[in-house]
Protein backbone atom coordinates (compact mmCIF):
# COMPACT_ATOMS: atom_id res chain seq x y z
CA UNK A 1 0.00 0.00 0.00
CA UNK A 2 1.43 3.35 -1.07
CA UNK A 3 2.09 5.97 1.59
CA UNK A 4 -0.24 8.99 1.52
CA UNK A 5 1.15 12.18 -0.05
CA UNK A 6 3.04 14.46 2.30
CA UNK A 7 4.42 17.97 2.12
CA UNK A 8 8.12 18.67 2.53
CA UNK A 9 7.71 21.74 4.70
CA UNK A 10 10.47 24.20 5.53
CA UNK A 11 11.43 22.28 8.66
CA UNK A 12 12.50 19.38 6.43
CA UNK A 13 15.29 21.61 5.10
CA UNK A 14 16.07 23.65 8.21
CA UNK A 15 19.46 22.01 8.80
CA UNK A 16 20.75 22.79 5.31
CA UNK A 17 18.92 26.05 4.54
CA UNK A 18 21.69 28.33 5.78
CA UNK A 19 24.28 26.51 3.69
CA UNK A 20 22.25 27.10 0.53
CA UNK A 21 20.75 30.55 1.11
CA UNK A 22 23.13 32.54 3.28
CA UNK A 23 24.72 35.24 1.13
CA UNK A 24 24.25 38.54 2.96
CA UNK A 25 23.72 37.21 6.47
CA UNK A 26 20.57 39.27 6.89
CA UNK A 27 16.96 38.40 6.02
CA UNK A 28 17.50 35.83 3.28
CA UNK A 29 16.49 32.82 5.36
CA UNK A 30 13.20 34.46 6.34
CA UNK A 31 12.59 35.27 2.68
CA UNK A 32 13.34 31.71 1.61
CA UNK A 33 11.01 30.28 4.25
CA UNK A 34 8.21 32.58 3.14
CA UNK A 35 8.70 31.68 -0.53
CA UNK A 36 8.77 27.98 0.31
CA UNK A 37 5.42 28.42 2.01
CA UNK A 38 4.00 29.87 -1.20
CA UNK A 39 5.40 26.95 -3.19
CA UNK A 40 3.82 24.52 -0.74
CA UNK A 41 0.43 26.19 -1.17
CA UNK A 42 0.88 25.85 -4.94
CA UNK A 43 1.33 22.10 -4.54
CA UNK A 44 5.00 22.12 -5.51
CA UNK A 45 6.26 20.58 -2.27
CA UNK A 46 4.00 17.52 -2.13
CA UNK A 47 5.55 14.06 -2.52
CA UNK A 48 4.23 10.51 -2.69
CA UNK A 49 7.35 8.71 -3.91
CA UNK A 50 11.13 8.88 -3.61
CA UNK A 51 11.30 10.34 -7.11
CA UNK A 52 8.91 13.10 -6.06
CA UNK A 53 11.04 13.77 -2.98
CA UNK A 54 14.09 14.25 -5.17
CA UNK A 55 12.17 16.59 -7.46
CA UNK A 56 11.00 18.73 -4.54
CA UNK A 57 14.54 18.85 -3.14
CA UNK A 58 15.71 20.07 -6.54
CA UNK A 59 13.12 22.85 -6.31
CA UNK A 60 14.64 23.82 -2.98
CA UNK A 61 18.07 23.95 -4.63
CA UNK A 62 16.59 25.92 -7.53
CA UNK A 63 15.14 28.51 -5.14
CA UNK A 64 18.58 28.94 -3.58
CA UNK A 65 20.16 29.35 -7.02
CA UNK A 66 17.52 31.90 -7.98
CA UNK A 67 18.36 33.92 -4.88
CA UNK A 68 22.13 33.62 -5.33
CA UNK A 69 21.85 34.83 -8.92
CA UNK A 70 19.76 37.77 -7.73
CA UNK A 71 22.44 38.73 -5.20
CA UNK A 72 25.10 38.53 -7.89
CA UNK A 73 23.17 40.95 -10.08
CA UNK A 74 21.85 43.31 -7.40
CA UNK A 75 24.86 43.60 -5.11
CA UNK A 76 27.75 41.78 -6.85
CA UNK A 77 27.67 39.16 -4.09
CA UNK A 78 28.69 36.03 -5.96
CA UNK A 79 28.81 32.61 -4.33
CA UNK A 80 29.44 29.53 -6.41
CA UNK A 81 26.92 26.71 -5.95
CA UNK A 82 28.10 23.39 -4.54
CA UNK A 83 25.68 21.09 -6.29
CA UNK A 84 27.39 17.82 -5.44
CA UNK A 85 27.61 18.70 -1.74
CA UNK A 86 23.98 19.78 -1.71
CA UNK A 87 22.98 16.50 -3.35
CA UNK A 88 24.75 14.66 -0.53
CA UNK A 89 23.09 16.81 2.14
CA UNK A 90 19.66 16.13 0.65
CA UNK A 91 20.30 12.45 -0.08
CA UNK A 92 19.73 12.74 -3.83
CA UNK A 93 20.67 9.37 -5.28
CA UNK A 94 22.38 9.45 -8.72
CA UNK A 95 19.89 6.88 -10.01
CA UNK A 96 16.97 9.18 -9.22
CA UNK A 97 18.77 12.12 -10.77
CA UNK A 98 19.25 10.05 -13.91
CA UNK A 99 15.54 9.19 -14.00
CA UNK A 100 14.64 12.86 -13.78
CA UNK A 101 17.20 13.88 -16.39
CA UNK A 102 16.12 11.40 -19.04
CA UNK A 103 18.29 9.59 -21.54
CA UNK A 104 19.02 12.52 -23.85
CA UNK A 105 19.96 15.23 -21.37
CA UNK A 106 23.17 16.99 -22.44
CA UNK A 107 25.86 16.65 -19.79
CA UNK A 108 29.54 17.55 -20.07
CA UNK A 109 32.20 14.88 -20.15
CA UNK A 110 33.45 14.21 -16.63
CA UNK A 111 36.10 11.95 -15.15
CA UNK A 112 34.64 11.95 -11.64
CA UNK A 113 31.21 10.90 -10.45
CA UNK A 114 31.09 14.06 -8.33
CA UNK A 115 31.35 16.21 -11.45
CA UNK A 116 28.53 14.31 -13.14
CA UNK A 117 26.29 14.76 -10.11
CA UNK A 118 27.16 18.47 -10.02
CA UNK A 119 26.19 18.85 -13.68
CA UNK A 120 23.01 16.80 -13.30
CA UNK A 121 21.76 18.78 -10.31
CA UNK A 122 22.53 22.04 -12.09
CA UNK A 123 20.53 21.03 -15.16
CA UNK A 124 17.60 19.76 -13.11
CA UNK A 125 17.52 22.81 -10.85
CA UNK A 126 17.55 25.13 -13.84
CA UNK A 127 14.54 23.29 -15.26
CA UNK A 128 12.56 24.31 -12.18
CA UNK A 129 13.08 28.06 -12.54
CA UNK A 130 10.07 28.69 -14.78
CA UNK A 131 7.71 26.83 -12.46
CA UNK A 132 9.08 28.61 -9.39
CA UNK A 133 8.66 31.98 -11.09
CA UNK A 134 5.09 31.21 -12.12
CA UNK A 135 4.10 30.13 -8.61
CA UNK A 136 5.78 33.01 -6.78
CA UNK A 137 4.44 35.69 -9.12
CA UNK A 138 0.97 34.19 -8.73
CA UNK A 139 1.31 34.22 -4.94
CA UNK A 140 2.60 37.79 -4.74
CA UNK A 141 0.53 39.31 -7.53
CA UNK A 142 3.18 40.51 -9.97
CA UNK A 143 6.95 40.47 -10.63
CA UNK A 144 7.40 43.87 -8.98
CA UNK A 145 6.16 42.54 -5.65
CA UNK A 146 8.49 39.57 -5.97
CA UNK A 147 11.40 41.88 -6.71
CA UNK A 148 10.61 43.99 -3.65
CA UNK A 149 10.66 40.94 -1.37
CA UNK A 150 14.02 39.89 -2.76
CA UNK A 151 15.49 43.38 -2.48
CA UNK A 152 14.41 43.65 1.16
CA UNK A 153 16.55 40.65 2.08
CA UNK A 154 19.43 43.06 2.50
CA UNK A 155 17.64 44.44 5.57
CA UNK A 156 18.36 42.93 8.97
CA UNK A 157 15.57 40.93 10.62
CA UNK A 158 13.13 43.07 12.59
CA UNK A 159 14.03 43.42 16.25
CA UNK A 160 17.76 42.90 15.79
CA UNK A 161 20.46 45.47 16.50
CA UNK A 162 21.22 45.81 12.81
CA UNK A 163 17.62 46.58 11.93
CA UNK A 164 17.75 49.89 13.81
CA UNK A 165 20.61 51.02 11.57
CA UNK A 166 19.01 50.00 8.28
CA UNK A 167 17.85 52.69 5.90
CA UNK A 168 14.22 51.77 5.41
CA UNK A 169 12.97 52.16 1.85
CA UNK A 170 9.35 52.32 0.78
CA UNK A 171 8.20 50.03 -1.99
CA UNK A 172 8.09 53.02 -4.36
CA UNK A 173 11.66 53.94 -3.50
CA UNK A 174 12.83 50.40 -4.15
CA UNK A 175 11.18 50.38 -7.56
CA UNK A 176 12.05 53.93 -8.64
CA UNK A 177 15.49 54.66 -7.15
CA UNK A 178 17.37 52.98 -9.97
CA UNK A 179 20.91 51.85 -10.60
CA UNK A 180 22.36 49.72 -13.38
CA UNK A 181 22.64 46.80 -10.98
CA UNK A 182 19.06 47.19 -9.80
CA UNK A 183 17.79 47.34 -13.38
CA UNK A 184 19.63 44.11 -14.19
CA UNK A 185 18.20 42.44 -11.09
CA UNK A 186 14.68 43.63 -11.90
CA UNK A 187 14.89 42.32 -15.45
CA UNK A 188 16.09 38.99 -14.09
CA UNK A 189 13.02 38.74 -11.87
CA UNK A 190 10.55 40.04 -14.45
CA UNK A 191 11.80 37.70 -17.18
CA UNK A 192 11.46 34.47 -15.26
CA UNK A 193 14.76 34.15 -13.34
CA UNK A 194 16.77 33.93 -16.56
CA UNK A 195 20.31 35.29 -16.50
CA UNK A 196 22.06 36.68 -19.57
CA UNK A 197 25.25 34.87 -18.62
CA UNK A 198 25.78 31.53 -16.89
CA UNK A 199 25.73 31.74 -13.09
CA UNK A 200 29.04 31.45 -11.24
CA UNK A 201 30.35 27.98 -10.75
CA UNK A 202 29.15 26.60 -14.10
Amino acid sequence: MAAPPRVLAWKHFSEVAEELFKVLGRSELAWAQQMWGYLAKAGLCTVDSELDRCRVCLRFIALACVYRDFCALAWKKRLSPHFHEWAVYLDLHPLRLGQLLGANAPLPEAKRDEDLVHAAVQVLANRERTELHRALVHALGNPSRLFITMWRTREHPAGTAGAAKDKHETDDQILNDLSFEKIDAYEYVSKGFVTATPPPGV
